[in-house]
């Protein structure tokens, strides 16, 4: 039974775009305008407060409460904006449900928390074709980067369902990064 490990922000879901705006609007409130485009080169992968903390990078020596307040300012717009929905890769989302009915194993991982994810899961009646969900803020939470916590999570449950990597296929959003952590974890890894 093969796995297959998708990005909802960015992939299942056109997400990417919408976190840039708020990311944007709120650092413009903050009085450190970045634009748009500045915020989705940052975004694939990260949450909004390491985005926020990469769009920051020099500003966080001087003032270390900046990217937070940014961060902050980014979510409850965001979380306002995707109250009702998102917009959603037909595509995507009809593979899902095909892989879901041949019996894969169907993951999504989340850069997202799992409070503004469940929901539009559930909008989307896509949560009875998941094998199970990893969102940024699940635990086991540390250090590392929510990408690397996300996919060794991932990969930890998956092993214990006996569901080795050679048999896991990863869609993330294009970006170095992204492809790089799931390459680690998967045999294939499509960048969309």
């Amino acid at each position: 039974m093969p796995a297959l490990i998708v990005a909802f922000d960015g992939v299942l879901a056109d997400t990417l775009p919408l976190r840039a705006h708020v990311l944007a609007d709120a650092a413009a409130a903050e009085f450190q305008p970045r634009s748009t485009a500045a915020a989705l080169a940052v975004l694939p992968g990260r949450t909004l407060l390491e985005a926020s903390l990469a769009l920051f990078a020099a500003e966080f020596e001087r003032d270390p409460t900046l990217p937070e307040l940014v961060a902050l300012r980014a979510q409850r717009g965001y979380r306002q904006l995707v109250a009702h929905g998102v917009p959603v890769h037909a595509a995507v989302r009809e593979e899902l449900e095909a892989a879901g009915r041949r019996g894969d194993r169907v993951v999504v991982r989340a850069d997202g928390e799992r409070r503004e994810v469940e929901p539009l899961l559930a909008l989307l009646g896509l949560d009875h074709t998941l094998a199970f969900v990893r969102c940024s803020d699940d635990r086991p939470l540390g250090a590392d980067a929510s990408l690397m916590r996300s996919w060794r999570a991932i990969d930890g449950r998956l092993n214990g369902l006996r569901q080795p990597p050679s048999e896991r296929v990863a869609w993330e959003p294009q970006g170095a990064t992204t492809t790089a952590v799931a390459a680690e974890f998967a045999a294939v890894v499509r960048a969309l």
